[in-house]
């Protein structure tokens, strides 16, 4: 895809994306509490036209077996292939369903602007969009993660990173959040095992989290134009990595956790507005070089 055809798609995105997460007129968020074992949101997987299909379907099945115990069997799935540029009606009609369903979809750049469009123009409530590339060609973080979400209850990084330090030498996740939540009490987080944790001094709290360098050259790696003060935020016991099943891959561990996300199995609540991950290390990848150049976009959206 040339330069000029993939800054339109993003543009049209950008804007379709601020209207169907609600700017203006966007519902309250609801806080997403921890649920049950075995009690999930009803939800189903949609496939659009990316090559990692099957192996995104490998990490959502692993998630839905861990949260649901296997007792709902597979999580349920539809694909839409090349349906939802011949024959964006039908797609619409696909993801209305009798009862409340919650989508995770994931889709390429082209794919992403017209369902963006379609889940506002059904009155959806798209509730986490991601952006997800591995580069080759870029040494410092090849790897790159960035959501934004209704709230921090809908956050997928946390669970994300946790998984990701344990085989993944350099990566970043980066979330921004369109809501804060109202944490009573904020010591109940706790530090994340491999990284150093600070909060930002200013009045738009950000929270930064550090693997192998400085807050200073990690605030950079992201993107970041303006130079923040930092604070360390935590010291103590670091709270240990999820309970997951062997992934393979960085895909499936995305997908296990957007999926884990999506079911309404929370991490803990931040009162931050945007927060990143920052992980460069000189451990060895043995994994994602399967999967160089690979992008695509992510949605978990309510119908």
């Amino acid at each position: 895809m040339d330069k000029t055809r993939r800054n339109l798609i993003k543009g049209m995105l950008t804007g379709g994306t601020l209207l169907a997460l609600g700017v203006p007129g966007m519902a309250p968020a609801i806080i997403v509490n921890p649920v049950a074992s075995g009690s999930v949101h009803p939800s189903r997987l949609l496939l659009g036209n990316t090559p990692i299909s099957e192996v995104f379907i490998k990490g959502a099945n692993a998630a839905w077996a861990a949260h649901t115990h296997s007792q709902q069997g597979l999580l349920p799935i539809a694909k839409l292939e090349d349906i939802l540029f011949d024959n964006p009606a039908g797609t619409a009609d696909l993801l209305r369903q009798p009862r409340p369903l919650r989508w995770i979809a994931i889709t390429d750049e082209a794919h992403a602007a017209i369902l963006t469009e379609l889940i506002r123009n059904i009155d959806g409530r798209l509730l986490a969009l991601g952006f997800h590339i591995y580069s080759a060609n870029d040494a410092l973080i090849p790897l790159r993660h960035r959501w934004t979400t209704a709230s921090p209850a809908y956050s997928v990084g946390e669970k994300l990173a946790t998984m990701l330090i344990q085989n993944q030498p350099q990566f970043s996740i980066v979330e921004n959040f369109l809501e804060k939540p109202v944490v009573r009490n904020e010591d109940e987080a706790l530090p994340i095992a491999g990284f150093s944790a600070y909060r930002s001094t200013e009045q738009d709290v950000r929270d930064l989290h550090c693997a192998g360098l400085p807050p200073s050259e990690a605030n950079v790696l992201i993107g970041e134009k303006t130079a923040h003060s930092w604070q360390p935020r935590f010291s103590g016991t670091s709270s240990g990595g999820p309970d997951v099943p062997k992934l393979e891959n960085w895909v499936e561990m995305t997908s296990f956790a957007l999926v884990t996300t999506a079911l309404g199995i929370n991490s803990h609540q931040t009162s931050c507005t945007s927060r990143a991950f920052v992980c460069r290390s000189n451990q060895r990848n043995l994994h994602t070089e399967v999967f160089a150049g690979t992008h695509f976009v992510s949605f978990i959206f309510d119908v």
